[in-house]
């Protein structure tokens, strides 16, 4: 009887041929997963839209339909406005430093830093703009609704950043790259979702 020793392990041939299955294998899938990493992020932004949307939803009930008054960008973007940011008019509706204002894609004016008036250093808080032309009306009010004969589901409330340049209060000019493919809006009927063409 022969008791030779099993041969244990894998030949170069064999471990050759599985790094080549793996390579081919990443090289299929690597296309793929840019594209879902960025479907993932504008989800995770819609979904921030719709929660903030409803807090501007609670903040109508309270307000008789209403809009909250706050201004274009938050502090320290350059606005024209001394109305208070989105995140501090919405501060009883929406926790002010919530996650929520965060879109996922944005890597640049949620952290970008100022120093206010009392010498705090703050973040800016919020990825999102609003629409402060509709703030203290009514949606039929709006210029939107009664020039533009916009309905709902066209008037924008909030919207990304989403690539740009945009000057701080302080001079100075931040550049934006695109955080996704389209730009993401909450609109005035509660929907959310990637820009429309009107």
């Amino acid at each position: 009887m022969d008791h030779r020793s099993a041969r244990s392990g894998f030949s170069l041939i064999e471990l050759l041929v599985v790094i080549s299955i793996i390579a081919l294998l990443i090289g299929i899938l690597l296309p793929a997963l840019g594209p879902a990493m960025n479907a993932g992020r504008q989800a995770r932004c819609m979904n921030n839209l719709r929660g903030l949307g409803q807090g501007i939803e609670l903040y109508k009930n309270d307000f008789r339909e209403v809009f909250p008054v706050a201004k274009y960008m938050p502090d320290p973007w350059l606005t024209s406005s001394d109305q208070p940011s989105f995140n501090v008019a919405m501060e009883d509706y929406v926790e002010p430093l919530s996650l929520a204002y965060q879109c996922p894609g944005d890597k640049v004016i949620f952290d970008t830093e100022y120093v206010d008036d009392d010498g705090v250093t703050r973040k800016s808080g919020s990825s999102y703009r609003y629409q402060s032309g509709i703030g203290g009306q009514r949606i039929e009010e709006t210029w939107f609704f009664t020039r533009l004969e916009f309905t709902p589901g066209d008037i924008p409330v909030l919207n990304d950043y989403d690539g740009g340049a945009f000057e701080t209060q302080d001079g100075r000019f931040v550049t934006v790259d695109f955080f996704h493919d389209k730009r993401m809006f909450f609109y005035a009927d509660g929907s959310a979702g990637g820009s429309k063409a009107n």
